[in-house]
């Protein structure tokens, strides 16, 4: 009767379990600009990230600078998702008062992934100090080029192989192809997860930080330099880490 009672319970507990309906997260893709294969991508991100954690997309998709700023530009653009994934490229824009804006919906406490060239974006042609830039002051770090198009070694930082985003991840491994970003600025708040290295041969000849995460500004932040190619982008070791990085951000 005992051994009864106790298999009725433990079978109640899975049912239970199994019926809980799991509450997907609400992401939006801002992609778009140049240089890379944004329709590919926003498929690859997408859907193989949808194979890792429960998301449910919206994709902001749009080539053009102007009609990017006018979507980005509304009030509303945000509201009611758990977090925005930046993986655009529109380095010319230098309306500040529009990326300030921009940047405010984070400040809010909406949290942002960003890859590839979000580090490029919103700032290159800006005057002044790089590192005084509302948009760079965001993603915690400056980045200033790109290395050639060539694979680098991705290495986890020793002192972080325990974080949550790069935890089971190896603790190096090689892109099949790539363009490591030169990232000379690292802002105090952020911390480096992973480093890319070029080889000494190549620029730039030391290691780069590559994946990060930022908590300073009232909003989480993951980033990484990764992304230009898509043989890069559909790697498991990328979309793992991504993975890890938005359920970082978007646990409170």
């Amino acid at each position: 009767m005992k051994l009864f009672s106790s298999f009725l319970l433990f079978s109640t507990a899975l049912f239970s379990f199994a019926n809980e309906k799991i509450t997907p997260l609400k992401g939006l893709l801002v992609t778009g600009g140049g240089h890379h294969d944004y329709a590919t991508q926003k498929n690859i991100i997408t859907e193989e990230i949808s194979k890792r954690i429960s998301v449910e997309w919206e994709i902001l998709f749009e080539m053009d600078p102007r009609r990017m700023k006018g979507l980005l530009g509304r009030e509303d653009w945000a509201k009611g998702f758990d977090f925005i994934f930046y993986n655009f490229c529109f380095a010319r824009e230098d309306d500040t008062q529009f990326i300030d804006k921009v940047v405010a919906v984070h400040q809010s406490g909406v949290p942002a992934i960003a890859m590839h060239c979000a580090m490029h974006t919103y700032h290159p042609y800006l005057k002044g100090k790089p590192e005084d830039k509302s948009w760079n002051k965001m993603l915690g770090v400056v980045s200033t080029g790109h290395g050639p198009h060539v694979p680098y070694d991705v290495t986890i930082a020793k002192e972080q192989t325990g974080h949550p985003v790069v935890k089971g991840l190896p603790k190096k491994w090689r892109t099949p192809k790539g363009e490591l970003y030169m990232v000379p600025t690292v802002m105090e708040g952020t911390t480096v997860l992973a480093y890319g290295d070029n080889g000494a041969e190549h620029k730039p000849p030391a290691p780069q930080a590559l994946a990060w995460v930022k908590e300073k500004g009232g909003f989480k932040l993951y980033a990484t330099t990764m992304g230009h190619h898509n043989e890069t982008v559909s790697t498991k070791e990328f979309l793992d880490m991504v993975a890890n990085g938005i359920s970082w951000v978007t646990k409170k």
